[in-house]
């Protein structure tokens, strides 16, 4: 049993010594370029909106009653373009400040990270 325990210890020690090796491999990955992380780089493509999709484009759908619905939707995005479009322009911009900080946090983390592991080598 004392040699099981004294195996257990010394796996612990190695799966902590490779998860701080990991931890600071991450820091300095994303010191240099902290929109390598995957959650940053998704927020950089789906920042912005496009309130303009397009309607029974490029073909309309088949059927009388699924074109006339498509009309409707056109003529009526048409005519509340003047209220949407400012909402979309404020979302877009409140998207673009938040990604901004986002990655200035990325960059301050990553920062702290690379000096704390750099910390614990010495």
């Amino acid at each position: 049993m004392d040699n099981l325990s004294q195996n257990i210890q010394q796996a612990a020690e190695a799966i902590e010594q490779t998860r701080q090796q990991v931890i600071a491999r991450q820091a300095t990955f994303f010191a240099t370029d902290p929109g390598k992380r995957p959650s940053i780089h998704k927020m950089e493509q789906t920042a912005w909106i496009n309130s303009h999709q397009p309607i029974a484009w490029p073909s309309w759908p088949p059927g009388l009653v699924p074109k006339i619905k498509a009309a409707a939707q056109k003529v009526m995005r048409r005519t509340l373009q003047w209220y949407i479009d400012p909402i979309v322009q404020q979302q877009n911009q409140f998207n673009q400040a938040t990604l901004q900080a986002i990655t200035v946090l990325a960059q301050e983390v990553a920062a702290l990270q690379t000096q704390q592991s750099e910390q614990k080598a010495d």
